[in-house]
């Protein structure tokens, strides 16, 4: 949690106490209204061309009440600048609290996906799309609560459209091949979802690689390692949860509330799927009978294909080989990996090794997985931050705020 050195001192009756995040839009803080005797957090816009998408998360989250979601007190405007004051939620953003352990137990992890899908159900049964579920919008509590804290791309049926044309919005590694083509719907939520489940179950990303285009290559054919491989003691349930998530096909997908069933330990009451576009109504069927025969030849002609074996000499491929402790022989050879370093608040900023050498920000630090690098982030007008980061498979950047010096 960083020092209270900002432009604020107060905003809307509450007293600004400390910075304890940044997004695109703004800052966050950890505040006090004493009026009310409440601790809240005060999120304050900066990049005013947002506006309209500050907005409408604000409409978004006050429309909603849930357990697992984060409440808004209040959206107000001080002059020209906007905030949202919402519930403060103590803990840890579950990428820190994932990056602690490194991976989390079925159990521990079954605990959190059926919160986060609770609260996904939920939203869906609003017709609300969240669009960006990741560790980062999350706090675990110490008692093991889950709470979802953002919403600056969520949109509902009266979200103005506010994504230019072939822009995509979303974090990469968490995108369902769909968003890529602009057609977002409630099933990509869950496949972020399954991604976040894969990632907490096995401390790696489903899909990885050193570039955007590559990536997008594997997540649109569904390319990834089967997660037993890496954790040889995944649950079934947790297995199951990830395949009927990280299916390409949304229509092959789990609901959200599927998600929730079957980790409660329900079996899933699939609705079967129907076009939007079939205006056929319900009721006997009237079928051409020289129709029916050609449907006929062809289910023989397809089974023939299936069942009778094929002659090839085509090998099965080869699963990676694993140790006990389910690390493959290409994670043990130590493949060199890069991790962007940036600031987001100072455009001047740029980073100083413990050498002396220098480089402008975003740097990128290319090392083996469990390498360790420090290094010190410095900006004119601003205080240095000292950083100590080490290389792993699930993270490929991090953004830091430096503290402005007090003129």
């Amino acid at each position: 949690m960083e020092s209270a050195n900002f432009k604020y001192q107060e905003i809307g009756g509450y007293r600004l106490i400390a910075r304890i995040g940044s997004g695109g839009m703004g800052d966050v803080y950890k505040a006090y209204n004493a009026a009310l005797n409440r601790t809240a957090a005060v999120k304050i816009l900066h990049q005013k061309d947002m506006g309209d998408r500050f907005r409408n998360e604000a409409y978004i989250q006050s429309s909603i009440t849930h357990p697992n979601i984060a409440r808004l007190y209040e959206y107000l405007v001080t002059g020209d600048t906007a905030c949202i004051i919402m519930e403060y939620v103590e803990g840890d953003p579950l990428d820190v609290y994932l990056h602690k352990r490194g991976k989390l137990s079925n159990e521990e992890t079954e605990s959190i996906i059926k919160q986060i899908a609770a609260a996904l159900s939920y939203l869906h049964s609003k017709d609300i799309l969240h669009r960006d579920i990741k560790p980062q919008n999350f706090k675990i509590q110490p008692d093991g609560i889950v709470t979802m804290l953002d919403f600056g791309i969520s949109k509902n049926k009266y979200t103005p459209k506010l994504t230019q044309q072939g822009y995509m919005v979303g974090t990469t590694e968490y995108m369902a091949p769909e968003q890529f083509r602009q057609q977002v719907e409630k099933k990509s939520d869950v496949w972020s979802l399954g991604v976040l489940t894969y990632e907490l179950v096995t401390g790696y990303m489903p899909f990885d690689a050193n570039n955007a285009v590559t990536m997008r290559a594997k997540i649109e054919k569904g390319d990834f390692t089967k997660p037993n491989i890496l954790v040889p003691v995944v649950s079934d349930k947790l297995s199951r949860v990830i395949d009927k998530c990280l299916q390409v096909n949304p229509a092959n997908r789990f609901s959200a509330a599927a998600v929730e069933s079957l980790i409660l330990g329900q079996e899933p009451v699939l609705k079967p799927f129907r076009s939007l576009h079939n205006k056929m109504p319900l009721g006997p069927l009237r079928v051409n009978k020289k129709i029916l025969a050609i449907a006929a030849v062809l289910v023989l002609l397809i089974f023939i294909m299936i069942v009778i074996p094929k002659n090839t000499d085509t090998p099965l491929p080869e699963q990676p080989e694993v140790n006990e402790n389910g690390t493959t022989v290409e994670q043990r050879a130590g493949l060199t990996r890069t991790l962007t370093i940036n600031v987001s608040n100072a455009a001047n900023a740029y980073i100083v090794f413990q050498d002396g050498n220098t480089g402008k920000l975003p740097y990128k630090i290319t090392g083996k997985e469990g390498e360790n690098f420090k290094f010190r982030l410095e900006a004119k007008g601003y205080e240095p931050k000292d950083v100590d980061v080490s290389i792993t498979i699930g993270r490929k950047s991090y953004e830091y705020n430096l503290d402005k010096i007090n003129e």
